[in-house]
């Protein structure tokens, strides 16, 4: 999925089930405490921290200026050693993965590969859907 506007449309939808709607020609999110222009979850680590908090995503540079994220066991792991068990135990079935520059970005790819190996309903795309544009 491309990054921007698209993904966090995804994200809002599919990981905090915010329902997006567009109200004075841009996207709001509807929250619980009421509607909100849509957060730019992939340019704003603040906003991306969202998403990997209630994902339980694990991010990790891997070098200088790359980031790995990864969604595994549906929470954190309690430290290196457990990270490391799951890996090698291989079960990534419901897992996602992601690596890029921009941490925020990276966070919402790999929310976005973790929802598309569950059966959870996906948000429309904005080739589906002109009025996202």
């Amino acid at each position: 999925m491309r990054p921007g506007r698209e993904l966090d449309c995804f994200v809002a939808e599919n990981v905090l089930k915010h329902p997006i709607k567009v109200k004075q020609r841009q996207l709001w999110e509807i929250t619980e405490l009421g509607e909100r222009p849509l957060k730019k979850y992939t340019r704003d680590m603040a906003a991306a921290w969202e998403i990997a908090e209630k994902m339980g995503i694990t991010v990790i540079p891997v070098q200088p200026n790359t980031w790995f994220a990864f969604v595994g066991k549906g929470g954190r792991w309690e430290n290196p050693a457990e990270f490391i068990a799951f890996l090698q135990k291989g079960d990534f079935l419901q897992s996602g993965a992601a690596v890029g520059e921009d941490p925020a970005e990276t966070i919402c790819q790999a929310a976005f590969h973790a929802i598309q190996k569950t059966p959870m309903a996906q948000a429309p795309t904005v080739e589906e859907n002109p009025q996202l544009n």
